[in-house]
């Protein structure tokens, strides 16, 4: 399977928007499943999440993608002459794993000084980054056999881009 660079970005930034939608819908539902009336009306608790949370896991996200992008690179890289798709999902959900566990746990262990995977905030995070890659990298072998297959176009390429091929 090619791994090239534009594939590897259109991964990561698919995987970015996999866990946020995933993350924020969860996180929406369990709030909605566990509203209390005492706290003021569903409405308002549902834009505060919407005001507060979905921008807060954006940025957060977006660090972690940005810093811990090259892991996935470098599975993508051991993984080029493997053709079966299924030990690619399993093993780009077994990275988005590792990585909750690595971000959760050291933001339990900076902020509250032990490590609590079981907490519900914790639980939907872990939900959320292990289908995050494998949803990211599924869009991403979707979209270049479409390409590929002739049934979606090829993004532009630059000048530069032709150029630098050209050499």
């Amino acid at each position: 399977m090619a791994f090239t660079k534009d594939e590897f970005l259109l991964g990561t930034l698919a995987s970015w928007l996999a866990f946020n939608l995933v993350f924020d819908t969860v996180l929406t539902g369990a709030a909605i499943a566990t509203f209390n009336p005492l706290w003021g009306p569903l409405g308002a608790s549902i834009v505060a999440l919407v005001v507060y949370a979905v921008p807060i896991a954006l940025v957060v996200s977006g660090i972690v993608a940005l810093l811990l992008c090259s892991a996935a690179w470098w599975l993508g890289r051991l993984l080029r002459r493997v053709r079966s798709l299924l030990v690619h999902a399993v093993a780009y959900a077994t990275l988005g794993t590792a990585i909750g566990v690595l971000v959760v746990g050291s933001f339990q262990l900076v902020v509250a000084g032990s490590l609590n995977l079981g907490n519900w905030l914790a639980q939907i995070t872990l939900v959320g980054s292990a289908a995050a890659l494998p949803l990211g990298w599924g869009w991403s072998v979707w979209r270049c056999r479409r390409i590929e297959a002739g049934k979606a176009r090829a993004p532009r390429r630059g000048i530069d881009e032709s150029f630098e091929d050209s050499l």
